[in-house]
């Protein structure tokens, strides 16, 4: 079953090296600003430093539309591979950039990386592993994610600027070359009435054996048959989607859900705190570096996501999420105090722990439960047939809202002071957790079906279950 699990797991090479980007920009902003600059151009300013850590997400937003598309026409294997290629043009021209010009194109394509690995990533995961696991496998994403964050952070920091870059490219070679040998989507072969391929495909993803040890090959076999059914010639208009598609009860209830919920990462504070690591340590005057003080918090990040991994189909999506807006809250009104202490000119040279302590317990907090979870209930409580275009404006959404988060966290900073910023963060984390205890049910180990008659009060939405559209 090893082997199983190194051929679930493979798309999520993407990620790590998405991480990579993430955790080489915070030490390498520090280094842009200052009079040891790589640049030709010499230092850049606050408001370029905001323009790169931001522009990213410009690539970020149209990706899902983009790979989307490819996911459709092309199959989800070619989506995947759009990822490996627009990852290696992102850090091959990194060796040349000696202007901003360059730097900022490499961040657009790195973030068109970004973000067609989260859309595609998630929706293959989900098509070709078991409801069972389906949620742990999902936070593989933040795992891997996590884990090129920290390494990009380490060696940044104790070998040189390029040697991030030089470690993208390898690993951006080798997730292309497995993306060669990897089948397509089971279920999206189904779609495409390759059963023969299709069922092929299944015993690659789910191992020889599962054939015969489980009746979770032969009921997944007939589920994707039903899917394969419902787009025969006779029903053909069934897959086409309509404006009154995602006007019914049983449909606009989880669409509200998933338009919320998608903003929860970028009110938690965590993603500027992630760009701008050794900038915000800098400011609060920490008793450790911001060198060491930004690898203490990529590790207690990446040991949240693997705790989230652990947790995720025990303690459910819900849990998760409301110990987790409720901790960050708790973190970011923590740091806020000390900071406003700090700009009120009030001795807090015995407290100069806490920016670390509290940073570090917000990211932790943040990576178990509300930095992934709202990508994985995304996959879980959409009606299939228009779950495409839902994640696709939800994906633009997110990066929309975190393009302005980043792009003016640094002015916001200084005209309003960082403690102005991590309450208003508080105060967003309260609202996500009271709307996660109101509205939000739980998808842990259920069906799409069973999620749906949650939703509904108990009652069926009496809509089958057609055809996937592309993320």
């Amino acid at each position: 079953m090893a082997d199983v699990e190194v051929r679930q797991q493979q798309p999520n090479l993407a990620t790590l090296i998405y991480g990579l980007s993430i955790g080489w920009l915070s030490p390498n902003l520090i280094l842009m600003s200052s009079d040891d600059s790589p640049l030709t151009t010499g230092k850049i300013t606050s408001e370029e430093q905001g323009t790169v850590g931001s522009i990213g997400t410009i690539g970020c937003m149209l990706a899902p539309l983009v790979c989307g598309w490819v996911a459709e026409i092309a199959g989800r294997k070619s989506a995947l591979m759009l990822i490996g290629v627009t990852q290696l043009v992102s850090w091959a021209v990194m060796p040349f950039a000696t202007n901003l010009s360059v730097i900022y194109a490499s961040r657009i394509f790195g973030g068109f990386a970004g973000g067609g690995t989260m859309s595609i990533v998630p929706l293959f995961v989900s098509e070709i592993s078991e409801d069972r696991i389906r949620g742990t496998l999902g936070t593989m994403l933040a795992i891997s994610c996590n884990v090129g964050i920290l390494l990009g952070f380490i060696i940044s920091h104790y070998v040189n600027y390029w040697a991030v870059t030089y470690l993208a490219l390898l690993l951006c070679v080798v997730y292309s070359l497995g993306c060669c040998f990897l089948p397509e989507s089971p279920q999206y072969l189904f779609i495409k009435k390759k059963k023969e391929k299709a069922i092929k495909a299944l015993r690659f993803y789910r191992g020889e054996e599962a054939e015969s040890e489980t009746s979770q090959f032969t009921a997944e076999v007939a589920r994707f048959k039903d899917i394969h059914n419902v787009g025969t010639p006779k029903k053909k208009d069934s897959n086409q989607i309509h404006i009154k598609d995602f006007l019914t009860r049983s449909r606009w209830k989880p669409i509200l859900i998933c338009v919320i919920v998608i903003m929860f990462p970028a009110g938690s504070g965590s993603i500027p705190l992630m760009t701008y690591t050794e900038r915000i340590f800098q400011e609060s005057h920490s008793n450790l570096s911001p060198a060491i003080s930004s690898i203490v918090v990529a590790m207690l990040q990446l040991i949240g996501s693997y705790v989230s991994t652990m947790t995720v189909e025990n303690a459910g999506r819900r849990v998760l999420l409301v110990v987790s807006t409720l901790g960050c809250a708790v973190c970011t009104t923590t740091m806020g105090t000390y900071t406003f202490l700090q700009a009120m000119h009030v001795e807090v040279d015995w407290f100069r722990w806490v920016p670390v302590a509290s940073m570090s317990a917000l990211v932790f907090i943040n990576a178990i439960g509300i930095g992934i979870v709202p990508f994985i209930i995304m996959t879980e409580i959409l009606d299939p047939k228009i779950r495409g275009s839902v994640v696709t404006f939800c994906l633009l959404e997110f990066s929309g809202v975190a393009y302005l988060v980043v792009k003016y966290f640094p002015i916001a900073v200084e005209q309003l002071g960082m403690h102005s910023c991590m309450w208003f963060f508080s105060c967003c984390c309260v609202a996500s957790a009271t709307f996660v205890l109101t509205c939000m049910p739980e998808t842990k180990g259920k069906s799409f079906e069973q999620i749906s008659e949650s939703l509904n009060g108990g009652k069926k939405s009496g809509h089958k279950d057609v055809a996937p559209t592309a993320v």
